[in-house]
């Protein structure tokens, strides 16, 4: 087995955790019964597009260097990622936070069915559920 099909083969399975991981914070979110669990699932969602901006950023970087990857360095480089990510979502909470304008999106939106959203959702934007302006 040569070493590109090795590359090739993490590469995928990291991109397969990641839309494990989306999977997962989605379904966190949806099952949240508390308020602190749910601001819990929308600050793992943040930092988890805190890691994908990132890890976008390094594989940029990497673009023009030369060297070989080795496994146990991608393995610490990508905790190092998750605990920076944690630290920045932890660092800009507060009321313009991705995560608190999720969790208040979601709290003004518990208890309403998906038309009731919608229609919400239109008439705080001055527009009808058809899509015409309102005149």
């Amino acid at each position: 087995m040569d070493m590109g099909s090795i590359s090739n083969l993490t590469d995928y399975t990291a991109s397969l955790a990641s839309a494990q991981n989306a999977q997962k914070l989605g379904n966190n979110v949806q099952a949240a019964k508390s308020d602190e669990e749910m601001l819990d699932a929308c600050k793992a969602f943040e930092t988890y597009l805190w890691e994908q901006v990132i890890k976008s950023m390094k594989s940029a970087s990497e673009v023009f260097s030369d060297g070989e990857k080795s496994p146990q360095v991608d393995y610490f480089m990508d905790t190092a990622i998750t605990k920076t990510a944690e630290q920045m979502t932890e660092q800009s909470l507060g009321s313009n936070s991705l995560a608190m304008q999720m969790f208040e999106q979601m709290k003004r939106n518990s208890g309403l069915s998906l038309e009731e959203v919608l229609a919400k959702n239109a008439a705080e934007q001055g527009v009808t559920a058809t899509g015409d302006n309102e005149d």
